[in-house]
């Protein structure tokens, strides 16, 4: 059951100390999320840029994440070696195919991103629960 104010991560495909980068909803929509480097503190950022995306991106990203999480299954069974990673031999096209794809697609627009701290709770599913500090779409916030 999702808990009160919190949404669903789908995806973390950057991951440094916690996540950085990956798919979730906001307000009940998909978005790409990804937190940057802050020069000035010399650490990860507490705020988050997140975009929304379409549907058919986010059915491609999550083909693309099934692919990872089936190479990452066969890697823990022992079934694969970390240098095929991320994913199987028989998925690779298909994965290297959906990369040049997403990366067009995957993409922060700092001007039109909305800016939120996350809290996430890693699990089955992993949850976040945003808090917007300033969304581009809706100028009376932050």
């Amino acid at each position: 059951m999702l808990e009160p104010d919190f949404d669903i991560v789908h995806t973390i495909t950057d991951w440094y100390d916690g996540a950085r980068g990956g798919i979730a909803t906001l307000e009940g929509k998909p978005h790409y999320y990804e937190c940057r480097w802050d020069e000035e503190k010399d650490e990860w950022s507490e705020v988050y840029l997140l975009q929304q995306i379409d549907d058919e991106t986010f059915r491609l990203a999550m083909e693309d994440w099934g692919i990872w999480l089936r190479w990452e299954a066969a890697y823990r069974e022992g079934r694969t070696s970390h240098d095929t990673h991320p994913a199987l031999p028989e998925e690779r096209a298909r994965h290297n195919e959906l990369a040049s794809i997403l990366s067009d697609r995957l993409v922060i627009s700092p001007e039109s991103a909305t800016k939120a701290k996350g809290d996430f709770q890693y699990g089955q599913p992993t949850l976040v629960k945003w808090t917007v500090v300033s969304d581009r779409r809706n100028p009376t916030s932050g």
